[in-house]
């Protein structure tokens, strides 16, 4: 009556048009509460009623009495009165099981089982279950839930989504993948580990696309974060041969004009192939100076390629008014070539020094990622400069001999006797156009309303700058890097509206050796840590083993406090214990030992430990560098000795807590750099004043803009920004 059908995160079920019987067994009396379709299941007002028969399960299928609310035995009391070499012989002797949590748990994973179950079972299950029947441990079905609803009595009734995970291991022998892909992962894995989970992706993606009519099923791997977001920041190659050829068409265009003689279609091939050389040197260069690639690098062909086609047209813009200034008999190539770069040299040779400085001084920012992208774009904007002038201005005279010869442009060996198809008056209405246009535009720069006009819109945007400039805010995003239409975009929207939001990160405390006399020190730590919890301050939970080493200190041995085994002896043993007993064996994941733990014999030394901590979800530098330095302060505090945190994302942490001073340093840097190479080579101060003034307006309307897009100032926002002051120039 109600059904709902909606996409959900791995599954979802819905309500029938069926009465729903629920089965409860609260202090040892059943009773029974039918839906009658005629009422609605989410009206408060709801009334229910007992006296209906009570229908059982089967005991083949789930087990209500072990497993139900109120109906769990304490097996722990159980085991505490069976001898240590029987228990040990019990827990070295049980199975391991492939951690997959899911519903599916309720039926044990049996495909008779689920394939039989009913809406009622479900809900019923879903309501009463407080234990694994698969795994044998407590669990909160509801969790694996999203979107539910809820009757007046608190009972759960439907749900739209559902959610399944799996959890794999990587050896501790296996070979660690560094660099998963080219984009930022945030987890580490072995080259198997990122097999299973590509295989794994593919795999829900096909029975997503099989099961589309009735239900969305989307993927998430730990893998899924560095693959996709490679999408986003990384080049695609076809994009960029279709950028150069585009690039090629304009400026065979530009060059030249569109005659069989005129237009420069060789000249074109060889400036776009001097960037690509300079391309190659700049990375061959920056590699064997141990500056790696980054995804960052991927812009640099196209910036390469707007500065190189610059200087391009510069220089062959000069010859032409060399050729314009000579109406008779014109003079050698190699005098007009000469008195054309006297007139090009200045401004090609301002601007790629210029933006060679620019990007030079981030040789000395402490981000790696953009030292390495300041460096290899300084060292191929430089190696671009030196190939225009050398070789295309050679390839340039050749050219021009050609012109002067009335040779074809695409079959040199080919003379013709008119050098133009249009004829001198072609020519001479290209020219008429072109002075009509700089006539008028030079009579609009006269008129003092056009003027005030000019200035006036200036200040404004200056102003909307200046105050998104105020506005703007250091932080790293990482799911801004997902391509909007992607699985994992797609995961997180759908997590974030029917789950807990993908928002508050965990990371690990990692310590080094630890023994009896660094109890004391692990005390500090963790009461340190749920002082922070208990006023709500930067951590919102922690998951240590201490907590639960002392309850079983107190609950399961003899010892009063964990400090009366604070010594050589009863430590490793009690400890031991501890690992084989239902308090600790969820932790001997997360230590070390320099041997082999067994039951019943004291522990050997602990190499290294761990323990998680989860964040509140930060909403920027100011809340999260405070935080990381909290917890550092706690860790040095503590006295551990070799005791840190990790997590991945630490590194944008990083970023966001230094770029703001990197950012303005590198900047103002740059700025003194194109004052005085502009100083130098213009040797007119007013003129380098009012350069230096509009490069200063530039950046600040920039970043102001970008805070109004809602774009933060990150490791890719810093490089444009520095980039956008050679362009500038």
């Amino acid at each position: 009556r109600r059904r709902k059908k909606r996409r959900d995160a791995l599954a979802s079920f819905e309500i029938k048009d069926e009465d729903l019987t629920f089965r409860l067994d609260q202090q040892k009396q059943d009773e029974e509460y039918t839906y009658d379709d005629s009422y609605d299941i989410w009206d408060d007002d709801h009334e229910y009623y007992d006296d209906e028969p009570i229908v059982t399960t089967p005991p083949d299928r789930i087990n209500f009495a072990k497993y139900g609310k109120k109906g769990v035995t304490n097996g722990s009391d159980i085991l505490d009165n069976i001898p240590a070499s029987i228990y040990c012989d019990l827990v070295t002797t049980l199975t391991e099981k492939c951690v997959e949590h899911s519903l599916l748990e309720m039926w044990r994973f049996s495909s008779d089982l689920i394939s039989s179950t009913t809406t009622q079972e479900i809900v019923d299950a879903v309501n009463w279950l407080e234990t694994s029947p698969w795994f044998g441990h407590q669990a909160d079905f509801s969790q694996l839930l999203g979107g539910i609803k809820r009757n007046s009595s608190g009972h759960i009734v439907s749900a739209e989504a559902a959610r399944m995970v799996w959890s794999i291991r990587v050896p501790e022998d296996a070979e660690i993948v560094e660099s998963q892909g080219s984009g930022v992962e945030l987890e580490l894995g072995d080259a198997t580990s990122l097999a299973w989970e590509d295989e794994f992706v593919k795999v829900i993606k096909h029975e997503s696309d099989e099961t589309s009519e009735h239900f969305e099923i989307i993927p998430n791997a730990v893998k899924s974060y560095g693959e996709v977001s490679s999408q986003a920041i990384f080049f695609d190659g076809t994009l960029m041969a279709g950028g150069y050829f585009l690039m090629f068409i304009y400026t065979a265009v530009m060059l030249g004009k569109l005659n069989c003689v005129e237009v420069r279609m060789f000249l074109t091939i060889a400036g776009i192939s001097s960037i690509v050389m300079g391309l190659v040197i700049a990375l061959g260069i920056s590699s064997a100076l141990g500056f790696p690639y980054t995804p960052m690098h991927a812009i640099l062909p196209f910036l390469c390629l707007g500065i190189g086609i610059d200087d391009m047209f510069v220089i062959v813009q000069c010859l032409n008014n060399q050729k314009r200034s000579h109406s008779g008999n014109l003079p050698p190539v190699s005098e007009m070539i000469g008195a054309a770069l006297k007139h090009a040299g200045v401004s090609i040779t301002v601007t790629s020094v210029t933006d060679v400085l620019a990007f030079g001084v981030g040789a000395v920012t402490a981000m790696p990622g953009l030292q390495s992208f300041c460096v290899c774009t300084a060292l191929g904007l430089a190696s671009i400069y030196l190939l225009q002038v050398g070789w295309f201005v050679a390839w340039l005279a050749v050219d021009e001999e050609r012109v002067r010869a009335s040779k074809n442009a695409f079959v040199p060996c080919v003379r013709h006797s008119t050098r133009t198809e249009g004829g001198p008056d072609q020519e001479a209405g290209q020219r008429t156009i072109t002075q009509s246009v700089i006539r008028w535009y030079r009579a609009l720069l006269s008129c003092t309303v056009y003027r005030v006009v000019i200035v006036l819109t200036s200040l404004c945007v200056l102003a909307f700058g200046v105050w998104g400039f105020t506005l703007i805010r250091h932080k790293f995003d990482p799911f801004l890097l997902l391509p909007a239409d992607s699985y994992l975009s797609r995961f997180i929207a759908v997590n974030d509206e029917y789950f807990e939001p993908y928002r508050g990160w965990s990371a690990e405390i990692y310590t080094g050796r630890i023994n009896h006399t660094d109890l004391a020190r692990i005390d500090s730590l963790v009461t340190e840590l749920e002082i922070l919890k208990q006023q709500n301050l930067y951590i919102q939970d922690y998951h240590s083993w201490w907590t639960h080493f002392k309850t079983f200190t107190q609950e399961k041995t003899n010892y009063s406090s964990w400090k009366d085994l604070a010594n050589p002896e009863d430590f490793p043993r009690v400890f031991s214990d501890f690992m084989f007993s239902s308090y600790g064996s969820k932790f001997k994941i997360n230590f070390k030992f320099d041997g082999e733990v067994q039951c019943n014999h004291p522990a050997p030394p602990i190499l290294a430990t761990k323990f998680d901590i989860e964040y509140f979800p930060f909403d920027g530098p100011e809340e999260h560098v405070p935080a990381k330095d909290m917890i550092d302060h706690l860790i040095a505090k503590s006295g551990l000795q070799n005791a840190f945190t990790f997590v991945k994302v630490y590194a944008a942490w990083e970023t966001d807590k230094i770029i703001g001073f990197e950012l303005w340093r590198n900047v103002g840097l740059a700025l003194m750099c194109v004052f005085v190479i502009t100083l130098i080579l213009l040797a007119n101060i007013k003129i380098c004043l009012m350069v230096l003034g509009i490069v200063v307006i530039t950046l600040i309307d920039i970043v102001g803009f970008l805070h109004f897009w809602n774009i933060t100032i990150d490791i890719i926002s810093c490089i444009n920004i520095v980039i956008a002051i050679g362009l500038c120039v």
